[in-house]
């Protein structure tokens, strides 16, 4: 039986996963609380993770086809419409021309364009407030941070 001070295998809930923890108290003989190694999170011991459990999730996100994942061809048609939007916009933008680029600091109204350093051409699509906006990149929409000193 492990004792205060030892090494355990434990499901880490901030981690999510089982991974070696820190027994730092019992309880009437049983393990009762440990710290993670990896991210030090303390917490009550849980012990490893069941498969039932985690199968069972799988189970409820994949719609009940267990171990699959969604076809390529839905993946495509769920990011279509970002995709074709953000293409128009681009064509509409070259008949135009001017894009902007993205600096944290500077001040955007709707429907500029910006080039971002990670994100690439982007579309403000709405101001919501003094400091946010929201941004159409090719592959999301994005909330962006501006007029920040």
């Amino acid at each position: 039986m492990p004792t205060v001070g030892d090494l355990i295998d434990a499901y880490c809930l901030r981690c999510r996963l089982t991974l070696s923890h820190v027994i730092l108290y019992e309880v009437g003989g049983s393990i009762d609380k440990v710290k993670c190694r990896t991210c030090g999170a303390e917490h009550k011991y849980r012990g490893t993770k069941p498969e039932s459990q985690r199968g069972a999730g799988l189970l409820k996100r994949a719609g009940g086809r267990r171990g699959t994942s969604a076809s390529p061809s839905s993946k495509a048609e769920k990011a279509n419409p970002v995709l074709r939007e953000w293409t128009q916009k681009l064509e509409d933008l070259k008949d135009e021309g001017g894009v902007q680029t993205y600096s944290i600091s500077g001040s955007y109204s709707p429907g500029v364009a910006i080039r971002h350093p990670s994100f690439g051409i982007g579309f403000v699509e709405k101001v919501i407030s003094e400091t946010r906006m929201d941004v159409l990149f090719q592959d999301a929409l994005r909330r962006m941070a501006m007029n920040m000193p």
